[in-house]
């Protein structure tokens, strides 16, 4: 689990929030990628990396770890979840320009098989169905490493304006 002290985490996120606002998401995402920014605090406790990152697109994958199942074995729902509207999100911020952030109005997910303790690494593919001025919509897949699909989802965000 993750032993980084709660102001540290606290810290760590107002310097990506201070990073953010400088940059277009894209390259905020792009950053991440590099490793010239960290992850977030949130992703860097559940595992979460993002390895790629276009206009309009990205993929993150997350290793299966014990603490993503649930008390019947399989992978937990809300954890599945949770990779859905992280990929949303960073999809939607791929298209945003400096200062804008966004916040989940609503995420529905479709579970399509279940997490066995045999699966390593999930994927997500998080890609951009529409970005307006106010609300985005976005869809997201989870799938195995070999392509299994896990869970399909879409997502709308309120857009936040720049401060």
């Amino acid at each position: 689990m993750n032993d980084v002290a709660p102001e540290e985490m606290n810290a760590a996120s107002l310097a990506l929030v201070e990073a953010r606002g400088s940059l277009k998401g894209i390259e905020y995402l792009q950053k991440v990628i590099t490793g010239e920014i960290p992850q977030s605090p949130f992703n860097s406790m559940l595992g979460i990396r993002l390895v790629e990152a276009t206009e309009g697109r990205v993929v993150a994958e997350c290793d299966v770890r014990a603490d993503h199942f649930n008390k019947g074995g399989t992978g937990h729902g809300g954890f599945i979840s949770t990779l859905c509207d992280n990929a949303c999100g960073m999809a939607l911020d791929s298209v945003s320009d400096e200062g804008v952030s966004w916040t989940t109005m609503d995420l529905q997910v479709r579970f399509h098989k279940a997490v066995r303790p045999d699966a390593t690494t999930l994927r997500t593919v998080g890609t951009v169905i529409k970005a307006g001025r106010q609300v985005g919509v976005t869809q997201a897949e989870v799938r195995t490493i070999h392509g299994a699909l896990i869970a399909t989802a879409t997502s709308s965000l309120h857009v936040v304006p720049k401060r």
